[in-house]
């Protein structure tokens, strides 16, 4: 299975954000998560926005857990991801493997 991904265009047809999901390759039910704001354009709720999608995508698949990675100083990455859920962190040196629960975390549309 291969990611996917969805490129957000401003008015201009610029490119403003990426972001991925895709499944990680050896743990069943983890999908990846990339993302990445243009830096004039974040803390506009961008990154926020476009979470959502690819965790309702990665929970449709089977997945109950989003994966990012991210180096520990990116601050702005980590905000964004403990405002979405609980997120479990292990360092691993300079970087941080994360793990966002879906289930709980209010990114995804439960069925009703």
């Amino acid at each position: 299975m291969y990611a996917h991904c969805w490129l957000a265009l401003g008015v201009d047809h610029e490119p403003l954000s990426l972001v991925c999901t895709g499944p990680v390759s050896r743990e069943t039910g983890a999908f990846d998560l990339g993302l990445q704001v243009v830096d004039a354009y974040q803390r506009r709720g961008i990154g926020a926005a476009l979470v959502r999608h690819p965790a309702q995508y990665a929970q449709d698949r089977g997945a109950h857990t989003l994966s990012p990675y991210t180096e520990a100083s990116n601050q702005p990455v980590l905000r964004l991801l403990r405002r979405l859920g609980p997120v479990r962190e292990m360092p691993q040196g300079a970087h941080l493997a994360l793990r966002l629960p879906l289930g709980v975390s209010g990114l995804v549309h439960r069925p009703s």
